[in-house]
């Protein structure tokens, strides 16, 4: 895996992608929840990915909700912020993926990667979507990098059965 290459990331509709409005009626935990999660997904979208050794698909459904890209404060000058346009498709098929990682892995690729493999598929997958939205390969592979390096370092969310 570690020579393998995203290929492509195919959407089967187009995102309907909406920030999470604070409605004056919100109790203290849904307005706690939309400032943590600000995005929603508002129709369900089949994606597949296509390497150099697979092909695969899965849904991200309806009523999805996530953060943005986890980019520290200290360098959106230098990068973006994490609600920033170019990285809102990658973030949100990256957090599904990671979120839903057991199922993904055991169901859908049936076990053929090991959890190393698929951490680095999920960084490759969203290299690969935001040059897609317009960030330049060197910000692309280094923006990469960071989430999987990120990613090896926290252990404690790779404990899956």
């Amino acid at each position: 895996m570690a020579r393998d290459k995203v290929r492509k990331v195919l959407f089967s509709d187009v995102l309907d992608v909406r920030v999470r409005v604070i409605n004056y009626d919100d109790s203290k935990a849904v307005i706690k929840n939309k400032k943590k999660y600000p995005f929603e997904l508002f129709n369900t979208v089949q994606i597949q990915v296509q390497t150099d050794k697979m092909d695969f698909l899965f849904n991200v459904f309806n009523g999805y909700t996530w953060n943005g890209a986890d980019i520290p404060r200290f360098l959106w000058r230098l990068v973006g912020s994490r609600t920033d346009n170019d990285f809102l498709v990658a973030s949100m098929v990256h957090d599904y993926m990671l979120e839903f990682k057991t199922y993904i892995m055991k169901e859908i690729l049936s076990g053929q990667i090991t959890k190393r493999e698929y951490r680095r598929l999920t960084s490759l997958v969203f290299r690969e979507l935001i040059k897609r939205q317009g960030t330049n390969v060197v910000k692309a592979n280094i923006m990469s990098w960071c989430v999987d390096v990120f990613q090896m370092f926290n252990v404690r969310s790779w404990k899956c059965p």
